[in-house]
């Protein structure tokens, strides 16, 4: 069964066969791959994730180094979808992986089939594309997992949780989500995100440092794999 799995035998040594067959044959999506999607992708293939799609327009800035683990000095300037491909395959040669280095928006959403992925993880900080992968999650019954706010915090152990759309607070993000599910009638989206108040600074660009957005990443991985992993039969999508 390992065959082309050996990275991940130490994982694999926990899980029954159906499982592992679960890992391959699961077909993910993530949009964004910045401080936070970077990290979800190399953690997901790093669990044996074998099919991963990737989706961001940006390209890789100085900037970004200090938190995203797609950045290096040497890349600077390059596309972050090929990037992170170039990484990924580096930790398994033969991950099936697509990247699409677009805005997603209504305009551009015809070059992602989303009807063919079984997860989809929302890892943007653009609030209308947001919008438009629960309203299309919802229409095609993907399972999608939201990402808000990590940005502004640095003080303190970060402490993310996944929970439902409706039972969130704090965080502004969340806030313009919420009551945009109440308005469409989505009674049901589950997010990953923290009750610990972002700071406000006189600056106007947002303030990141490495351990908020990788530790959001991590419990966005570990409810992906659990999920995957359980067995269990139900409705991934959201609902109205």
């Amino acid at each position: 069964m390992l065959n082309n799995l050996q990275y991940i035998e130490r994982f694999a040594i926990m899980l029954d066969k159906e499982q592992i067959e679960n890992l391959v044959k699961a077909k993910i999506i993530v949009f964004g791959v910045g401080g936070v999607g970077s990290a979800v992708c190399h953690f997901l293939v790093r669990s044996g994730i074998q099919n991963l799609d990737i989706v961001d327009f940006d390209k890789i800035d100085i900037t970004n180094i200090n938190r995203q683990l797609v950045a290096y000095n040497n890349n600077i300037g390059k596309l972050k979808v090929e990037e992170l491909k170039t990484q990924l395959l580096d930790i398994n040669p033969n991950l099936n992986i697509k990247t699409y280095p677009i805005r997603f928006s209504k305009e551009s959403e015809n070059n992602i089939q989303l009807k063919n992925y079984d997860i989809i993880i929302d890892c943007i900080d653009d609030i209308n594309a947001k919008k438009l992968l629960i309203e299309r999650s919802n229409e095609y019954n993907i399972y999608l997992l939201s990402c808000m706010g990590a940005g502004n915090r640095y003080l303190d152990i970060p402490r993310f949780e996944i929970t439902d759309i409706s039972k969130t607070s704090y965080d502004p993000i969340a806030k313009i989500i919420r009551k945009y599910c109440s308005e469409n009638r989505i009674k049901k989206l589950d997010v990953c995100y923290t009750k610990q108040k972002a700071t406000k600074f006189s600056c106007n660009k947002i303030g990141s440092v490495v351990y908020y957005p990788v530790n959001m990443a991590t419990v966005v991985v570990a409810h992906i794999i659990n999920k995957i992993v359980s067995n269990k039969e139900e409705n991934h999508g959201t609902s109205k």
